[in-house]
């Protein structure tokens, strides 16, 4: 019903347009055309025929938003067009402001845009430019090329407006020298928009990128300031007050990095307290970054200064991490967008300043323009030697750049408005040639520079690419490749997609090398690691690389390897497990560290951060001596009855308090005595109270005296006491016999009131012990912040050496690259290790809070699983996020001190004992606490395994080889050097599997353990035997903990956070298979499996995995070739846990590739886990191809089995 009335109100409506359509088409026909004024975006008179007709709409709305639409239609267009975008956007402009003069209805679209204000133009669109211009930019980088940035910038752009001062002043005749500057000052504005965009998509040279980018900003700073000086001596030229102009010129040069600051400051601070709030976040820096440009410019200041400075001290660490994303596109698309309409009103605003230009103003434009380009030319040459002399040097190359791409753009046009408005200058000579020979400039900048730059950077050599490059382009490349293989073969497999045309989608998903050009024959396979022969005997041998190009790809990896680090520490970050300091502190530390050639970040270059050392800890020092410089306790009374009672009442609590009282008490008549009026009606009065104070001061120093005897005059509060008695008796003096002295005495006396004032110094003593609280307050937060980063470079150095044979194919270069991240890891352990020794407190808080949000993150992951599942609606979700957000910023606040956990705390957290109360009872009846000393050797190499040792506290050193996990042709081991504290159980695998130990555990500290004997662990594993049974338990603890190392050097898995692998882990369950037995995988119900103990063999194509390896998805079964073998079977999210871990198929013998494809099949049901000998598996097969369905046998439980065993 609804619909039909909906339809019909339609057609009425559509109907009654159209009748009105033609009422309008009869009355053209009697009214002849429209008005012109209508045309013209004039109002219409009432009584006209048309006036009901034309609305009088902003036109502008229209011109805006049409400019937005172009320029999304020209962005789409660009691979076509070949040209630069701003430079068509440009030209649009020009075209439409044309159209106009011929069209005059055209008009009211672009005449509001022609005739905008400069200062409109400049606070529109400068703060955003700026913004996103600085936020790209790395800070370190900035810092180093500042040098080179501001000699471009200031004596550059000074020399280049004086040249092109003379040029004009000698060009035209009539102008004064104060104009010639004010034109030099227009012309010397950058805006190398076009050239930093080329650059940027090369992704070379990024110290150039800088330096252009840079020197645009601050040269623009530099021009603006000339021009106000000389536009002001022009218009007025009487006045030149040098003063007024320093002022100016110190505001502009200090004032504006202040105000950045000061902003930047007061930025973080707000953001600091602003949680996952990314609508907030995103409108303080908008709204900041225009407010800091404002006020700069409302103070006289140089706004782009201001609004630079402020953002390089900010990053995207200062916002919260889930936001990074939306905010770096939204800076993105108002970029974007200021773009767009000022060079689209660039266009207009060019297009109407030659509308009315002369042939001879066309030579001038064309001269002018030679005369700039040389005249930057000579400016650059002149500045090398200097640029090449600090920062990263200059190259003939980078000076090449630097000259072609000094394109005019915005900042150059407003500058031209500001002089084309100046009432001062004559209009016909000065402001309409200035307007006139700016835009032209303007434009063949944007016409010439800008649309040749792709071609120029080519001749330069800017665009080639280094074999380094190509070499590391090409083995992401063969990684990709090799990924997309094995996706294939897995694909090929499943029903759904078996039938796919795979020779198209081959050719679809093929990848090109971007680095290669039409011209170019190379392979991938010439810059992968090649062999050579032997020349004697002819076999092959490795191709060992010359050094030359070895200590190339050395800085590449090791540039490579500082990057991989920045992403460990910003991952970190971004899971909570890094506050946001430290993060800053780790990536500013490898973005410092890139620009020192060889050098890598090791514990040197963070060990200040967890040392306290510093202005606390010596104030800590010196307010603890002099708090407690006389120890109470080793102070015994004397013998002498009357000494002894003094020792009793100065030691006691009320004593202290009475004392303290009176020196408050004091303080209100010293008060009084700076009031004249009063002093003057009590003066007998206050005489005799000041007469008690100093009375009660001496009796308490003549029985603190008594009570210490020698040790009273040690005690700095005691010295200070005589030192007040002192002056009390000094005041007394002076007060009692300056009245009959016939000097004038006044002003002394009014001193000598000023000394009893420091009698109320004497409260300080109460403060201390708060401000030695502060003290160790900030202490802790600093030795907290400290272990965070220690713990995040440990981490970062983990993750990458996963990853080093992904970074370097070499094997030389990947051998001593993983040799120099184990040691900095080696020493950053053993330092973090003997900070946790000696504050316990500090690194449990620390480890409690990454826990914690490592459990929220899991919560909040879990709770968008489910709203993607539809167990959640967005109204719940929303509810349930919102109190897991309000938990995590309470963790801003988190305590930074927590009690060390005591043995038994340890051992009832235990991940195998999952808080099973009669276990944990049962391993504390038979645990042990074991103490060592410095020095001391808990375990030794190839010793039979005793048992487990718990540490509970200290630092131990494990030295040995890597550990061997049962596999048939064992790895080949290498030497292994680490550091375990406080929670680390050693010995475990050994115990389990009864083998010898590989390694020998020193103390490097003092240490605590809590050992269980290998026998009572047997025991408990005979106790407990229920399923899962303890045994199984500990194994699985262990696979998980092998299996996130197995996953992390997995390429697929680098992007993960630690809570991710977590929860992908959660619900993973071990298969044990014996030697020869065989295991069905990867039948739908399996994400991955990871050989955790022994080795198997693929069935298929005989690819052997030797424990610890991940398997392939393209492995379909597999052959235990070890005495037992243990895998890890991550189940699918759409399996469950326990019917899947009881359906893995244990054969005897291999399928044929037809009944894999029937076992696979989801119509295949079967309730527990088989065990199928040779002749059964025959008969089964049969049976399945007859009726489809599986015979069930013998049921087979995949946990650890019963007996111990000795793998070989």
């Amino acid at each position: 019903m609804q619909h039909k009335l909906k339809h019909k109100f339609l057609h009425q409506h559509v109907s009654f347009r159209l009748v009105e359509l033609v009422q309008i088409r009869m009355m053209m026909e009697r009214t002849g055309p429209v008005p012109a004024n209508l045309t013209n975006g004039t109002t219409p008179s009432s009584d006209h025929p048309w006036s009901f007709f034309v609305h009088n709409q902003p036109s502008i709305i229209l011109t805006i938003f049409g400019a937005c639409l172009f320029g999304a239609v020209v962005r789409t267009l660009l691979s076509i067009l070949k040209l630069p975008y701003t430079v068509v956007l440009a030209m649009c402009g020009s075209l439409l402001e044309m159209l106009s003069f011929y069209h005059p209805g055209v008009s009211c679209y672009t005449k509001e845009i022609a005739n905008i204000s400069p200062q409109l133009l400049l606070h529109t669109f400068m703060p955003v430019l700026v913004f996103s211009c600085a936020f790209k930019i790395e800070s370190h980088m900035f810092w180093k090329c500042l040098i080179q940035v501001l000699i471009l910038a200031v004596p550059g752009c000074l020399l280049s407006t004086c040249l092109t001062g003379v040029v004009v002043v000698k060009m035209f005749p009539d102008w004064s020298w104060n104009v010639g500057m004010v034109f030099g000052a227009i012309v010397s504005t950058l805006d190398p928009f076009v050239t930093a965009s080329q650059l940027h998509s090369l992704g070379t040279a990024k110290p150039l990128i800088l330096i252009t980018e840079g020197e645009s900003l601050f040269a623009d700073g530099t021009a603006f300031i000339t021009f106000e000086v000389f536009k002001a001596l022009a218009t007025h030229p009487s006045y030149s007050d040098a003063s007024y102009f320093s002022v100016k010129l110190v505001l502009k040069v200090l004032g504006s990095p202040l105000i950045g600051f000061i902003m930047s400051k007061i930025v973080t601070f707000w953001l600091s307290h602003v949680f996952d709030d990314g609508l907030v976040e995103i409108t303080i820096s908008l709204v900041m970054t225009y407010i800091s440009f404002y006020l700069a410019q409302w103070l006289d200041m140089s706004g782009v200064i201001a609004v630079l400075i402020m953002v390089l001290l900010l990053d995207t660490i200062t916002f919260s991490p889930e936001i990074e994303v939306l905010l770096l596109r939204f800076w993105e698309m108002l970029t974007f967008l200021a773009n767009t309409l000022i060079f689209f009103i660039n266009g207009i605003v060019i297009a109407q300043a030659i509308h009315n230009m002369a042939f001879s103003d066309l030579l001038y434009i064309l001269g002018l323009y030679c005369a700039v380009q040389a005249i930057r030319l000579v400016t650059v040459v002149l500045l090398s030697p200097l640029l090449s002399c600090c920062g990263y040097g200059f190259n003939y190359r980078w000076a090449l750049v630097c000259i072609w791409g000094a394109t005019k753009g915005a900042f150059c046009l407003s500058l031209t408005l500001m002089a084309y408005q100046a009432e001062g200058l004559d209009k016909l000579e000065i402001r309409e040639k200035i307007l006139v020979l700016s835009s032209g400039i303007v434009l063949l900048t944007l016409i010439i520079n800008a649309t040749t730059m792709n071609m120029f950077l080519k001749v330069i050599g800017m665009c080639d690419i280094s074999e380094t490059k190509r070499m590391a382009m090409n083995t992401a490349l063969l990684h990709v490749k090799k990924n997309a293989q094995s996706t294939f073969n897995m694909l090929k497999g499943d029903r759904f997609l078996a039938d796919a045309n795979w020779e198209m989608v081959e050719h679809q998903v093929h990848i090109d090398d971007p680095y290669r050009t039409p011209h170019s024959t190379a392979n991938i396979e010439e810059f992968s690691p090649s062999v050579t022969k032997c020349p004697d005997c002819d076999s092959s041998v490795p191709l060992v690389p010359p050094p030359r190009e070895l200590d190339v790809m050395m800085e590449e990896a090791r540039v490579r390897i500082l990057t991989a680090l920045k992403e460990s520490y910003w991952k970190q970050y971004s899971s909570g497990m890094l506050n946001r300091k430290a993060a800053r502190i780790l990536i500013n530390t490898a973005e410092v560290m890139t620009d020192h050639k060889g050098k890598f970040m090791t514990v040197q270059d963070i060990k200040k951060y967890w040392e306290p050392q510093g202005f606390f800890v010596a104030l800590q020092k010196k307010l603890e001596d002099w708090l407690y410089n006389v120890n109470i306790d080793k102070l015994s009374p004397s013998r002498n009855a009357v000494q002894k009672l003094c020792y009793q009442i100065v030691f006691s609590v009320p004593f202290e308090s009475v004392i303290y009282i009176l020196i408050l008490l004091n303080i209100f008549p010293i008060i009084i005595e700076f009031i004249p009026m009063t002093s003057d009606e009590y003066s007998q009065e206050l005489h005799v109270v000041n007469y008690i104070f100093f009375s009660c001061y001496v009796a308490e120093a003549v029985l603190k005296a008594l009570a210490m005897r020698k040790a009273y005059i040690l005690n700095p509060w005691n010295q200070f006491d005589l030192f007040i008695i002192v002056l009390a008796v000094v005041d007394i003096i002076i007060n009692d016999y300056a009245a009959s002295l016939e000097v004038q005495m006044f002003r002394i006396v009014r001193v000598s009131k000023m000394f009893r004032l420091i009698r109320a110094l004497r409260l300080i003593k109460i403060i201390i012990p708060k401000l030695i609280t502060l003290v160790e307050h900030q202490i802790h937060k600093q030795l907290s912040l400290g272990y965070d980063i220690g713990n995040g470079f440990v981490t970062g150095g983990e993750d990458v050496s996963k990853i080093i044979h992904h970074i370097s194919d070499d094997q030389t270069v990947s051998k001593k690259l993983k040799g120099i991240l184990e040691m900095n890891r080696q020493l950053a352990v053993k330092e973090i290790g003997l900070l946790q020794r000696n504050y316990p407190e500090i690194a449990i808080s620390v480890k409690t809070r990454q826990a914690s949000r490592a459990v929220l993150n899991s919560e909040r992951e879990t709770i968008g699983s489910l709203m993607l599942m539809g167990l959640l609606d967005e109204v719940e979700s929303k509810k349930l996020k919102k109190m897991i957000e309000i938990r995590m910023k309470k963790l801003a606040k988190f305590p930074l001190t927590i009690p060390a956990p005591t043995a038994e705390s340890l051992l009832q957290n235990l991940p195998w004992l999952h808080s099973d109360v009669a276990q944990i009872e049962f391993m504390k009846k038979v645990a042990k606490l074991m103490i060592f000393d410095f020095g001391d050797i808990i375990m030794r190499e190839n010793d039979k395994p005793q048992g487990i040792h718990l540490i509970v506290s200290g630092v131990v050193k494990m030295t040995g080889s890597s550990p061997g996990y049962g596999g048939r042709e064992q790895k080949e081991k290498s030497h292994v050097i680490d550091y375990q504290s406080s929670g680390t159980i050693i010995g475990e695998l050994n115990c389990l599997t009864q083998q010898p130990l590989e390694f020998t555990v020193t103390c490097e500290t003092a240490t605590q353990t809590c050992f269980i004997g290998i026998n009572a662990l047997f025991e408990a594993f005979d106790v407990f035997p229920e399923d899962p049974s303890l045994e199984y338990k500990m194994w699985l603890s262990l696979a998980i903990r092998i299996a996130t190392t197995v996953f992390m050097e997995n390429i697929k898995y680098q992007g993960w956070t630690q809570h991710k692998m977590c929860s992908y882990l959660s619900n993973a369950y071990l298969v044990d298979v014996e030697v020869n037995g065989k295991v069905l995988l990867y039948d739908g119900s399996m994400q991955d499996v990871v050989v955790i103990y022994g080795s198997c063999s693929d069935e298929q194509d005989q690819r052997s995995y030797q424990a610890p390896a991940l398997i392939s998805k393209t492995t379909y079964q597999v052959r235990g070739t070890a005495n037992i073998t243990k895998l890890l079977i991550i189940p699918s999210t759409s399996a469950d846990v326990k019917d899947t871990k009881s359906e893995i198929l244990i054969m005897d013998s291999a399928l044929c590739l037809l009944h894999v494809a029937q076992q696979r099949a989801p119509s295949r049901e079967s309730s527990g886990l088989e065990t199928v000998q040779s002749e059964e598996l025959f008969a089964e097969a049969e049976e399945n191809m007859a009726e489809q369905e599986p015979g069930p046998s013998s049921q087979f439980h995949s946990t650890t089995p019963r007996h111990r065993f000795n793998s070989s």
